[in-house]
């Protein structure tokens, strides 16, 4: 059986579940074991952008016109910088909002973006 990417764990605490385009953060928020859950939930766009982010080696950047590529044009959508720049704002919005700090996406100034030094590992099933 073949093992099948289903997601990536970030910062110990927050999990990525691709197949249901959802970032999930919890943690014991006591000593009686209560959980802290938030759930964020990303568009078609955002998750592709994500994934393709952290399908590349920490600090490896990946050009605007790959990123343009492989998010819009395989979609049949038309990129341009400022759709690409807002995609990252909103993203970087939704990461915040569950816990993640603005610099895990960092922008190679007019070259492209990288994921910098998180923790982040791929979860496998299957």
């Amino acid at each position: 059986m073949e093992n099948r990417l289903y997601g990536f764990l970030l910062n110990e605490d927050i999990q990525l579940d691709i197949a249901n385009k959802r970032l999930v953060r919890y943690r014991a928020e006591t000593a009686d074991h209560a959980m802290l859950f938030k759930v964020v939930t990303l568009n078609e766009t955002q998750m592709r952008l994500l994934l393709l982010l952290m399908s590349n080696e920490p600090g490896a950047i990946i050009l605007k016109n790959d990123i343009m590529e492989k998010v819009w044009k395989e979609s049949q959508s038309s990129p341009s910088d400022q759709r690409l720049w807002y995609l990252i704002k909103a993203l970087r919005n939704k990461l915040a909002s569950i816990g993640i700090s603005e610099d895990f996406i960092s922008n190679a100034h007019g070259i492209g973006y990288f994921v910098g030094n998180h923790n982040v590992l791929p979860i496998f099933v299957g």
